[in-house]
């Protein structure tokens, strides 16, 4: 019998699933009814997943062209060098537009979608953006790299830690500056083209471009640097403060995500790529989520997918970089569209992960979340970039809910249709919706997914709602969408 409410099913042309959040129970609806739960059904069974695709898009939102399905440093032909350093536009993945019917009865939650408005279905909330229907959005396939406006180049995110100090020789035969760092720390990861703040030197200390990095450890700037001959010591590198004002959030392949500036300042940079852009917003976070939740009918993320990077030890990652990045992005290049894990163990420099071209949906370090305001563990959600504020309810949707006000392993949903949010909290972390929640009173921001050292708390709904506006993070980075 069809759940009360649903209506008459129509198997031909939608997917979907029910989940019991009593017994823990799915099953699946519409053209995948009868197929086992906890696995992917395979593209060809999940007419919205599998057109989702890696492109190339400049800053009028103009997609320039595809990438190969199964490598992203290829054009869609897989043969024609693709360009993911930014000079021909931003890596994004787009998402089409599709429909949704939501109803819950007896504990039990019903997600169907559909590439059609079919009877019953409404357009998913993610593509009516700025009051506009679109036909796709576009998220991010990399976590939030700097654009350095400054010097004209993408850089990457690097914090001075002094147990990683490096040499600094100041003649290079060549009148430039090179720096040699120790091996195993965060300095070997340097590209060319990243801007370095040195410290540390007796009279070399300035920033820099990178001209070269031999061996991953032997750093050549392409300033010319006078002063003192000779190596000095103690050298320290970082990453410039990022410049809110002038600075623009990308998402281009092989270098770090940046992190310690406000959500507000995210959303900052990432406006001034253009109209249109924005950072991740709640309702494509919620569309990510369903679809991740139709394909595989689990909330179990890690289980489905794959841990990630999630099993770093905190003191490990103080150590190593005091809790910024860890990889540089473009990891999952390799494996195109398709999702994909490798966790490598902790303290081990290159694990992720990608869920259908969404490198690091979850791990490594978390995302903001905008568009999405809590106070008083009330959530207040907006899909009008224009009207995207913090600490604030004004041009914002009232959910009409209040969230649970206790943090846990979340038990029990929500009954809306464009979310994915706890009404409580007392599972497992491989029970019900297997992933944390944390909350606090008064004005909150959102931030998704957990971190390199989440462990079992990570996933793709585990919901960080206890944070301040004005709070800054090394471990948390803002995504840019369009």
């Amino acid at each position: 019998m069809p759940i009360r409410g649903r209506g008459a099913p129509d198997t031909k042309r939608f997917i979907g699933l029910t989940w019991n959040e009593s017994t823990d129970a799915y099953a699946r609806t519409g053209l995948l009814a009868g197929v086992g739960v906890g696995s992917s059904p395979g593209s060809a069974a999940l007419p919205v997943q599998s057109m989702m695709r890696r492109c190339v898009i400049n800053n009028a939102g103009v997609v320039q062209y595809y990438l190969c399905a199964t490598d992203s440093t290829k054009r869609a032909d897989c043969s024609t060098p693709a360009v993911l350093t930014g000079a021909d536009g931003q890596v994004m993945v787009e998402i089409p537009k599709f429909y949704v019917r939501y109803s819950y009865a007896a504990n039990v939650h019903a997600w169907d979608i559909s590439l059609m408005p079919l009877p019953g279905f409404t357009l998913h909330p993610a593509f009516l953006k700025n009051g506009v229907e679109v036909a796709a959005r576009y998220m991010s396939a990399y976590e939030g790299i700097l654009y350095d406006a400054s010097k004209s180049v993408y850089t990457s995110d690097y914090n001075p830690v002094a147990s990683h100090s490096a040499t600094f020789d100041v003649d290079n035969g060549a009148s430039k500056g090179t720096i040699t760092a120790g091996a195993g720390t965060p300095y070997s990861q340097l590209q060319a083209g990243d801007v370095i703040v040195v410290t540390g030197t007796a009279d070399n200390n300035g920033t820099y471009i990178i001209d070269s990095v031999a061996g991953g450890n032997v750093i050549t700037c392409t300033t010319v640097i006078v002063g003192a001959d000779g190596v000095e010591a103690t050298t320290v590198i970082s990453a410039p403060a990022a410049d809110t004002g002038n600075d623009i959030l990308s998402s281009v392949s092989g270098k770090k995500p940046f992190s310690e500036i406000t959500r507000a300042n995210f959303r900052l940079i990432a406006a001034k790529r253009g109209t249109g852009w924005r950072q991740f917003d709640f309702y494509l976070a919620s569309a990510i989520q369903l679809l991740y939740l139709v394909e595989y009918a689990s909330f179990y993320s890690q289980s489905m997918i794959g841990n990630g990077l999630t099993d770093w030890v905190g003191a490990t990652w103080n150590t190593y970089n005091a809790y910024h990045a860890i990889n540089n992005s473009g990891l999952s290049n390799g494996n195109g569209n398709a999702t994909a894990n490798l966790s490598n163990g902790t303290g081990v420099v290159g694990s992720y992960m990608t869920y259908r071209g969404i490198e690091n949906w979850y791990g490594h370090i978390w995302s903001f979340v905008d568009g999405f305001n809590i106070n008083a563990n009330v959530p207040y959600v907006c899909n009008v970039d224009t009207n995207f504020a913090d600490d604030t309810a004004a041009n914002y949707t009232d959910l009409g809910i209040t969230l649970i006000n206790t943090d846990g392993w979340q038990n029990t949903l929500e009954q809306i249709s464009g979310g994915f949010l706890p009404a409580g909290v007392g599972a497992s972390n491989v029970t019900k919706i297997t992933d944390y929640y944390y909350q606090a009173a008064g004005w909150r921001i959102a931030l998704l997914g957990g971190s390199a050292h989440c462990g079992p708390y990570a996933g793709g709904f585990c919901w960080h709602l206890s944070a301040v506006a004005a709070a800054v993070y090394a471990d948390v980075s803002g995504r840019l969408c369009y």
